[in-house]
This record gives structure tokens, C-alpha cells and sequence, in this order.
């Protein structure tokens, strides 16, 4: 049995997520985001903490400035004219857009082909060292163009998150960490140290538990 506490945990997060996408499709932004958006999209208020304190700004943290451009090296990619049609592919809509490769539910042998490719490319891009790329979430949002008899009442949804998905790549209520929710590291200096957890308090001693701690190499 879930606890209270924690089924209205998720129950936060999942009203601001959908939130989230509503901005996101009032804003009427489409396409492929750029390094920079990403890079912008970071500092949007969301609550961050390492160490006790909150950090301001995300992108240019030490703690997670390198991460996060090299996540933003990798949506620069989808535009370099160069990698577009390896990491791409025009969305099946007839919308004229096009997506990475990965969010798409292959039609062939070939473009499973593209699409293993694709991803493969992204983790050249990093040497391996980025285990959570954007393209990891395409392992499920992907089959929400295949497995279509599976979702029966929510059918209307399923087929409304794959159009905005890959319409508006990467979708903000994707991402790890979602405006609000609360996201506390260890001392590392990896972004993948981070965890969803309650807020530490400064100065407490589960703050200085954690800030005790060494450092994962």
C-alpha cells in the first residue's frame, strides 16, 4: 500500500507535469529544441538542492554546468544539417516536422535500422558516459504508436502524447526534474547522482550527512 504522503507526492508531480504540457502547447512551441532552449529551460524556478542549499542557477552550477551542455551539445545536433537525417526523421502526421529518430515507431526493417543509429550516434557524442539521454524516454513513448490496441478507454491519450512528444521534442514534462518537484545530489559532480527526495534543510543533520560524504569518482 502506497503511503499518503507519497501517493500525494506523485499526485503533485503529475498535475504539474500535465501543467506543463499545457504551457507547453498554449506556447505553441513545435520543433526540435536547441542546445540553447535547453539550456534556457534549466532555470525555469524548479527546485534544485546539493549540500543543504538551493541552487539558483542550473545550467551554470559546477555541479551540473558540464552535464548540462553536453545534454545541450546534443539537441544542437538535431540541427546540424550534417546529422539531420541520421538523427531525424519527418513525423508521419503531415505536419512537415520532423523528430529524432528514436521517438518514432518504426514502419520497417530500415527504419529500425535509422533509428538504432540515431541513438547510437548520441552516445558517441557523450563516450558512453550519459546513461540518461532525452532518447531513453523513446523506449516507451515510442510503442505509443505501435501498441494501440492495449490502451482501450485511454486510447484519446496514448495517441495525443505520441503527436506531442515528437512535435515538440524534447517535451518539457519529460525531463528528470519537473517544476516544483524537489531534487537533492550527493556530493558528486555527476548529474546522474541526483535523486527525487525531500527537501534537506540547512544545516540539519541529514544535510551534513550528506555533505559528508565522499565524493563518487
Amino acid at each position: 500500500m502506497v503511503p499518503q504522503t507519497a501517493a500525494q507526492t506523485v499526485d503533485d508531480v503529475m498535475t504539474v507535469a500535465k501543467q506543463r504540457v499545457e504551457d507547453s502547447a498554449s506556447a505553441g512551441r513545435r520543433g526540435l529544441q536547441t542546445g540553447k532552449e535547453y539550456l534556457e529551460s534549466l532555470n525555469d524556478d524548479r527546485e534544485v538542492w546539493i549540500n543543504g542549499r538551493r541552487v539558483k542557477d542550473v545550467a551554470n552550477h559546477p555541479a551540473f554546468r558540464n552535464s548540462a551542455r553536453m545534454i545541450a551539445r546534443l539537441y544542437d545536433a538535431l540541427h546540424d544539417p550534417e546529422k539531420t537525417e541520421l538523427l531525424t526523421i519527418p513525423i508521419d502526421n503531415g505536419s512537415g516536422m520532423r523528430t529524432h529518430r528514436f521517438f518514432q515507431a518504426p514502419r520497417s526493417i530500415e527504419e529500425q535500422v535509422a533509428a538504432r543509429d540515431a541513438i547510437v550516434e548520441w552516445a558517441r557524442m557523450t563516450y558512453g558516459w550519459m546513461g540518461r539521454t532525452p532518447d531513453y524516454k523513446a523506449a516507451w513513448f515510442g510503442t505509443l504508436g505501435i501498441d494501440k490496441e492495449i490502451y482501450h478507454d485511454f486510447q484519446a491519450q496514448a495517441d495525443r502524447w505520441y503527436r506531442v512528444v515528437r512535435e515538440r521534442f524534447p517535451i518539457s514534462a519529460t525531463r528528470s526534474s519537473i517544476r516544483r518537484s524537489t531534487v537533492t545530489c550527493r556530493t558528486s559532480f555527476r548529474m546522474s547522482s541526483c535523486g527525487s527526495t525531500r527537501r534537506p534543510t540547512p544545516g540539519s543533520s541529514s544535510a551534513a550527512q550528506r555533505s559528508s560524504r565522499p565524493a563518487r569518482r
